[in-house]
């Protein structure tokens, strides 16, 4: 399944409201997400709005699913985190993105990836999940490929066509295994997107299955 314009599906909201996304990959591209597309910040406050309508609406007596030693322990985790002295981040990081980067000691740092695209590895989880940049020059043709897996794709900068769908600045696409692509950058300018990635990238070009071993994509 993949969810074309751009907003997903609202368990993804809800999810990212309640603090409960299920990696710290995940957290990072929805933050970003959040802060660049104002539908998005529309969506998870009308949720926000509505989780705690529900809990005013709870009665005294029914014991609630947190204690205060919870919502204080939780406090205490976004209070405490240490923040390196690296330069700051290109313009085209979001700020939520950049606090990541920051709490990690990392910077962005560009390599090459085909003909017209570079990529930037961030983190990679316990399963093999990846969070990664690429930069595409405006008009390049990602070459047509599927899912083993599933995909998440916020655009930072310029925007690309997966079909005749546009996706923008703020803009995410979700797609899984059944989903393959025909992505080409607009000619208007270069293009940066946040990635992140379960499983492996599925081509049916054996030269661009050979090259997989060295891009780890």
């Amino acid at each position: 399944m993949t969810r074309r314009g751009e907003m997903l599906e609202d368990a993804w909201y809800m999810d990212y409201a309640a603090g409960t996304m299920k990696s710290e990959g995940e957290d990072v591209l929805m933050a970003s997400h959040v802060e660049l597309s104002e539908g998005a910040r529309e969506r998870v406050n009308e949720l926000e709005n509505i989780g705690a309508a529900i809990l005013m609406m709870a009665p005294a007596n029914e014991a609630l699913p947190f204690s205060a030693q919870d919502l204080l322990a939780m406090a205490d985790e976004e209070v405490v985190v240490p923040l390196s002295a690296e330069p700051p981040q290109e313009d085209f990081v979001p700020e939520a993105l950049a606090q990541f980067l920051q709490r990690r000691g990392k910077s962005v740092r560009w390599e090459f990836l085909g003909p017209g695209l570079k990529k930037a590895m961030l983190w990679t989880g316990d399963d093999g999940e990846k969070l990664w940049l690429l930069k595409a020059q405006p008009g390049v043709a990602i070459p047509h490929h599927g899912h083993n897996g599933s995909e998440l794709t916020l655009v930072l900068k310029g925007s690309f066509w997966d079909g005749d769908q546009q996706f923008c600045p703020g803009d995410v696409e979700y797609a899984c295994e059944d989903h393959e692509h025909d992505i080409r950058i607009d000619e208007q300018g270069e293009c940066i997107c946040l990635a992140l990635t379960r499983g492996k990238l599925r081509y049916d070009n054996p030269v661009l299955k050979l090259f997989q071993v060295f891009t780890g994509l």
